[in-house]
């Protein structure tokens, strides 16, 4: 629908057809272009749609307004094998809440900072910002197939109750340079 919001958005396959703003965020409705889907099962392709309903996905911020995506989830039917299936969008994992990028964000963010800070910075749960940041860390060490990361230092600051990571300048005592 509008060219700018696309390109700026970047998501394959996809158009915005309609943006609502209210005070605190902004609602971006997704048409998706293409018509067919491959099928996960036997990899045939599909435009026999069976049923459509639309899921919110958060985004990243845009204009420091939370951004949440009204996105079609689409359900076909794969004649050769006789299944249905969802159709796979590659900018979220199945069964999440969040694009990839806004979850890769929250990671990024959990490193330089805290849960806390983050879940106060996002408008998220503590749960949710630590949810996002271990299922983050597992796919990096799957990516990678390297041990654990941060894993060592977030179970030391559990142990000693402290939940996150202690920050930075309560560790530094500065007048013993």
């Amino acid at each position: 629908m509008d060219f700018h919001l696309d390109a700026l958005l970047n998501l394959p396959h996809a158009t915005v057809e309609q943006c609502d703003q209210n005070q605190n965020s902004i609602i971006l409705t997704l048409g998706l272009l293409n018509e067919a889907a491959d099928c996960p099962h036997c990899g045939s392709s599909s435009d026999e749609l069976n049923q459509s309903r639309s899921v919110m996905l958060r985004d990243l911020s845009v204009f420091g307004q939370a951004t949440h995506l009204k996105v079609p989830r689409r359900q076909f039917y794969c004649r050769p094998c006789q299944q249905y299936f969802t159709e796979r969008l590659p900018y979220v994992e199945r069964g999440r809440q969040y694009t990839r990028r806004y979850e890769a964000y929250i990671y990024h963010q959990v490193q330089v900072s805290t849960i806390e800070q983050v879940s106060r910075a996002e408008g998220l749960t503590y749960d949710r910002v630590d949810g996002i940041f271990k299922h983050q860390d597992d796919l990096k060490k799957k990516r990678t197939g390297s041990g654990p990361s941060a894993s060592p230092l977030m179970k030391s600051a559990i142990e000693k109750g402290r939940g996150s990571l202690p920050r930075l300048s309560g560790i530094l005592k500065l007048d013993d340079c």
